[in-house]
């Protein structure tokens, strides 16, 4: 650790404040006091990031042929792959909709990581950790400004706590915080900086850290409207695809313009690529592993002295991370120990699939959907391949209202299995349309288009679709059929809207409640 106090500052050095253990010391009574009261009686959550959207394994593979002076830490000698455990999640220390800004962030475990780290209790641990968020500065300019905020948030009495957006000396780290929130649509999709610096090897080397999402991703959005969608879209995403990230440290080269000790300036250095992060398609969702994601613990000091966390915020971390992951497992009667490495780590793996799947986008302007949905306690497989039957239809889509149900299905080119392949569906008033497969995603969702409609529907919408989704909630499956019209005109617009608000959604609602009786049976 070199701490220094000169008036020049120097590459890599930083410049310590005497109250940051006081500080430090507040923090951990405030957090504590917090957590205690919000989950007395309960699991202990932790104090931020505290919603996680999945955990999830991966590969970190270093760059081959670096240069020399890019070879340090994890990034040294011959290029290596690491296995790794990723953790998404919500920054805000109460969980809230995923609809709502936030900061979000992203915690990443190497594994099998040789050599002394830093933390004595985990001295011969072979993991480093790499946490980063999804704003390339923090919002507080110094640990005093922090904490003040801190202060007023964590309180015990509600008026402090609830109205602290009052007090106008809190105004300018406030508006920074707010506009460091983000909307996402999926996790996958959006970058992540370490926005902190870091040792690089030498005394006087720093740098940031910068995850970046590669452009030729799949990234598959269910919705972003549930409480949960970042976990639904994430999981989507992953049942089949696998997703990149590039690998970035950032050089401090300027000591006064890219300063250590104050994390809302930018850096304005090049990116330099190390690394390549892979996640890989899999199944994360089940409860077992939501579980073993919470009760892990992330700290950017369970690293190699490489690496070693830098600046004043990382000094107050070390002491604050390192005591809350220790009271919330204490409390939790749960071991805080790191994870293993093993050679079966990427046993569960799936295979991604070599290409989208996909004909055609469901159209998302100059539409009218509607959506149902029901929880059943099957697994996804049992509950696609009932759902997508052509046989199975006419047994569960029965009539509703004033709409019939389907008296017969005729395949017209396929399965019902890829696609292109199409079907004719009757209904019980003698009405047909044409439904074709336009996506296909076995076991984890399908999307079908409706032309040829010989009812009254003819005059309203030359094409509707369908879009069926399969999600694990709590070990059991999800069913969510979204149906949506095209309109030829205002008119046509009105009138599938009453159509769509006073009786579809009943018809599609009714369906699957029958499908669920018969998959539980």
């Amino acid at each position: 650790m070199s701490i220094s106090t000169e008036t020049v500052k120097q590459l890599g050095r930083e410049y310590a404040h005497e109250d940051e253990d006081h500080i430090a010391s507040k923090m951990v009574n405030e957090f504590e006091a917090q957590v205690t009261r919000m989950y007395k009686g309960r699991k202990m959550l932790r104090q931020v990031h505290t919603k996680m959207h999945g955990c999830v394994k991966a590969t970190f593979s270093v760059e081959p042929n670096l240069p020399d002076e890019l070879k340090v830490g994890v990034f040294a000698g011959k290029a290596k792959d690491y296995h790794a455990w990723v953790r998404f999640s919500n920054g805000n220390t109460v969980p809230e909709k995923d609809k709502k800004k936030d900061i979000r962030g992203v915690a990443i475990k190497l594994l099998g990581v040789p050599g002394e780290k830093i933390l004595e209790d985990e001295i011969h641990a072979k993991t480093q950790d790499f946490l980063l968020m999804s704003s390339e500065t923090f919002f507080a300019k110094t640990l005093k400004e922090l904490s003040s905020l801190l202060n007023s948030m964590t309180s015990p009495n509600p008026i402090k706590s609830n109205l602290f957006i009052l007090n106008p000396s809190l105004w300018p780290i406030l508006g920074r915080a707010i506009k460091r929130k983000v909307a996402c649509k999926n996790p996958l999709a959006i970058p992540y900086w370490s926005t902190q610096p870091y040792q690089f090897g030498k005394i006087n080397q720093a740098v940031k850290y910068h995850l970046r999402p590669n452009p030729d991703n799949v990234i598959v959005v269910e919705n972003t409207t549930d409480e949960n969608y970042l976990r639904y879209n994430l999981a989507q995403t992953l049942y089949n695809h696998e997703a990149k990230f590039d690998f970035f440290v950032q050089f401090q080269t300027d000591p006064d313009a890219m300063p250590i000790e104050d994390p809302t300036v930018p850096w304005t250095s090049q990116n330099i690529k190390v690394a390549t992060l892979t996640i890989h398609p899999q199944i994360f969702d089940s409860n077992e592993q939501l579980e073993f994601g919470d009760n892990l613990s992330f700290n950017p000091w369970h690293s190699l002295p490489e690496h070693r966390p830098l600046g004043a915020f990382n000094r107050v971390r070390k002491r604050v991370y390192e005591v809350m992951s220790k009271f919330r497992h204490a409390k939790n009667k749960l071991p805080d120990v790191e994870p293993k490495d093993s050679d079966d780590f990427l046993k569960d793996i799936r295979k991604a699939k070599s290409q989208v799947i996909l004909d055609q986008q469901i159209p998302e302007k100059n539409i009218i959907f509607t959506t149902a949905e029901v929880t059943v306690n099957c697994d996804k497989k049992k509950a696609y391949e009932f759902v997508s039957s052509v046989e199975k239809l006419p047994t569960w889509l029965l009539r509703t209202g004033p709409i019939y149900g389907i008296i017969k299905v005729t395949k017209l080119r396929g399965c019902w299995a890829k696609v292109g392949d199409n079907r004719l569906v009757e209904r019980g008033d003698s009405a047909t349309l044409v439904e074709e497969l336009i996506s296909v995603n076995h076991y984890s969702n399908y999307a079908y288009q409706t032309t040829e409609f010989s009812d009254i529907f003819k005059h309203f919408t030359n094409k509707t679709y369908g879009h069926m989704w399969f999600d694990t909630v709590d070990d059991q499956t999800r069913l969510r059929w979204v149906y949506t019209f095209t309109y030829k005109n205002l008119v046509a617009r009105a009138i599938l809207w009453i159509f769509s608000k006073l009786f579809l959604k009943k018809y599609l609602q009714n369906g699957l409640n029958n499908a669920k009786s018969y998959l539980e049976e």
